[in-house]
């Protein structure tokens, strides 16, 4: 009899501890308001040989601290070949040993794409969210990754400087 009380009791604060739990966890399913940032610029990206149109590219900001990188795909795009664009992005700082895991957590976190899906990087100070159609995906405190994620597109060595000029309003 004191056993199956013993266990009962064991039971309840089980599911104390787990109620606790799933109650102090941060949902990770907060959506982008994308609607609170301003329009900086924007480019479409063709890529091959046929200048395919793979995405458009915006660039939004909301304050000096929080800036946008959205792409919207014109069509499929298997996570293969978005890693070997970001690979290709991150081509000037492959060898930089204390951007390595930021890099490994960018590609990482980069999913198979579909037409029509809104890809999102929010850079807000040293923390990084990533959104897919509006949902948040994945997010990172470093400052590293905060660093590196929009650099393909606005940093000094972007990929294409005339898509960077674009999505900077100069062009």
């Amino acid at each position: 009899m004191v056993t199956k009380v013993k266990r009962a009791g064991l039971r309840v604060r089980v599911l104390a501890a787990l109620i606790a739990l799933m109650t102090s966890v941060e949902v990770v399913s907060a959506e982008l308001d994308r609607e609170s940032f301003s329009l900086v610029g924007e480019a479409l990206v063709e890529v091959g040989p046929f200048d395919l149109d793979v995405y458009q590219v915006r660039h939004f900001t909301r304050n000096a601290n929080e800036t946008l990188v959205e792409l919207t795909y014109l069509r499929d795009v298997p996570r293969y070949l978005s890693l070997k664009g970001w690979d290709k992005g991150f081509e000037h700082i492959a060898s930089v040993p204390d951007l390595k895991v930021a890099m490994d957590w960018v590609r990482s976190k980069t999913p198979d794409l579909k037409e029509g899906d809104r890809f999102a990087m929010l850079v807000a100070g040293s923390v990084t969210s990533l959104y897919l159609n509006s949902l948040l995906v994945a997010k990172s405190d470093s400052p590293n990754v905060a660093r590196i994620i929009h650099s393909p597109w606005i940093g000094d060595k972007a990929l294409d400087l005339k898509i960077r000029a674009q999505l900077l309003g100069k062009e």
